[in-house]
């Protein structure tokens, strides 16, 4: 045991990250078994972890000389990039706050910690646009007021040791969601909360437990009250393992981080409001007309959520009802009309697929083994590079098995999607799925190509024609009737599927079978 703090600094700062995370991925279970708000898909312990994980490897890839406001922020910028779910938002934005709190200071004293628990609970309601208390928003006030009310001169460790007990006296506390919580049970971000203040404790105090004695701790600070909501059973509810119905509209959520000014995020929270729930748009301005935001909404219109200015990347759609019976899916697309039904069918979805998305959207369908269905030459290499870049800390701690399957397009991955077999082994069922794509017949063509190519593709004997029209088809409605036409003397007893797939390259895809 080290002597207590009476400053933190830089080295404390990357200590508490790294203790903090050690301990909350050590009661990780606990605390998604206690997630009921706003959706019971039990991964808010999960979604923290994660979130937490980002910010410690940016802290630990800031460097040994990085002083207490360039630590900071590395960490803010990390935990935005790694945010998971509604909690994990609030837990960046939070951090942020901090960031911006510690901005100029070489250490924090007992005054200056208690400023920072200030900003991350303001930082914290800031990022939701509905705030609901009786969560994790009302645990960071409740710890940032008792730290106030310590009279002037009261030492570091009682500042740290009176908002942790400030903190936990407010689990189980009345929630605004009763009809979700019963009227009773413990919000799962605000027991997350406890258990970083609870680990900021002991890096003042001068401990350092070693890993089961850190877990023991954990346990014991969230106690009795992890225990009781466990002991609730199926009542909680489980997306990975049987959903139980969402709190609001919006069976799917949406993720991404955008580069935007701070008008255009500020209207887009917004408009988000008009089209789903739990809304959250957080981040900030790095200069004038420019920041970078993390978005995130429980919806049933994603289309919707992604009609945004500024760039847009890591794009990840999914249903909050999925499950984790056998191997994962994770659909990368080109097409944003078909990010929808693929969600619905199961899939983790990633929109203009880049490697960090597809990183995220592995780790975020809870499964240990993984298929990653490509939908070109780009977004395969792409697959391929995943976890090297700012979310190899997620896949660190999730350690999934990922198998890459030869999906080829956008008819590959509907298909590989609508046919694999929930249950079956991730090896045993790419290899399926690879046999089937290698024998189907698909044709990517012009917009004024598109009923020769008919003609080239489709057999007389074929039962379905598939047609997943582009931008400039959607704008040009009479190809189809072409197409249909050519189909019907082709193949005179096929149905054509046509879906509106909306993507900018190619104009036309064509599958026969």
């Amino acid at each position: 045991m080290s002597e207590a703090l009476e400053g933190i600094d830089a080295p404390a700062l990357r200590r508490w990250f790294e203790h903090a995370l050690r301990s909350l991925v050590s009661v990780r279970e606990e605390v998604d078994v206690l997630n009921l708000f706003p959706v019971p898909d039990s991964d808010t312990g999960t979604n923290m972890v994660l979130t937490l994980a980002g910010a410690a490897a940016a802290a630990r890839d800031a460097g040994p000389d990085a002083g207490l406001g360039a630590l900071a922020a590395a960490a803010a910028r990390g935990a935005l990039y790694g945010a998971r779910g509604n909690s994990g938002i609030i837990l960046s934005q939070a951090i942020r706050a901090v960031a911006e709190e510690v901005r100029g200071r070489s250490h924090l004293d007992a005054a200056g910690l208690t400023d920072v628990l200030g900003a991350l609970a303001r930082g914290a309601r800031a990022a939701v646009a509905d705030p609901v208390e009786g969560t994790i928003l009302t645990t960071a006030d409740a710890a940032a007021a008792a730290a106030r009310a310590l009279p002037p001169g009261a030492p570091l460790g009682d500042v740290v040791a009176t908002a942790t007990a400030a903190a936990l006296a407010t689990l189980g506390r009345p929630h605004e969601s009763a009809p979700t919580l019963d009227g009773e049970g413990v919000d799962a971000g605000a027991a997350a909360f406890v258990v970083l203040l609870a680990s900021l404790a002991l890096v003042v105090g001068g401990e350092d437990p070693g890993p089961a004695a850190r877990a023991r701790l954990a346990r014991a600070t969230l106690g009795a009250r992890a225990e009781a909501a466990a002991g609730r059973g199926p009542h909680l509810g489980a997306s990975r393992n049987g959903h139980h119905g969402v709190v609001g509209g919006g069976d799917l959520e949406v993720m991404y981080v955008l580069t935007a000014g701070a008008d255009d995020a500020a209207g887009l929270r917004e408009r988000l409001r008009a089209v789903g729930t739990s809304v959250a748009v957080v981040g900030g301005e790095n200069g004038p007309g420019e920041g970078l935001w993390h978005v995130h909404v429980h919806t049933d219109d994603p289309l919707g959520a992604l009609a945004v200015p500024g760039t847009m990347e890591q794009i990840c759609v999914r249903a909050l009802a999925g499950t984790v019976d056998g191997a994962g899916v994770v659909a990368c697309t080109r097409a944003p009309g078909l990010v929808e039904p693929l969600a619905r069918a199961g899939a983790a979805v990633v929109l203009h697929p880049d490697a960090a998305g597809i990183a995220r959207a592995v780790v975020d369908t809870g499964a240990r083994e993984v298929l990653v269905l490509p939908c070109d030459a780009e977004s395969a290499a792409v697959a391929a590079a995943a976890g090297a870049g700012q979310e190899r800390a997620a896949l660190a701690l999730a350690r999934p098995r990922v198998r890459v399957v030869a999906t080829r397009n956008e008819l590959d991955v509907l298909a590989a999607v609508a046919e694999r077999v929930v249950g079956q082994a991730a090896g045993e069922q790419a290899a399926g799925l690879e046999d089937r794509c290698a024998a189907a017949r698909t044709l990517a063509v012009d917009l004024g190509d598109a009923e020769a190519a008919v003609s080239r593709l489709v057999r007389p004997g074929d039962d379905v024609v598939t047609v997943v029209l582009g931008a400039a088809a959607l704008a040009a409605p009479a190809v189809v009737e072409r197409v249909r036409a050519a189909v019907a003397a082709a193949a005179p007893d096929a149905e054509v599927v046509v879906l509106d797939g909306g993507q900018v390259r190619p104009d036309v895809l064509l599958g026969a079978q």
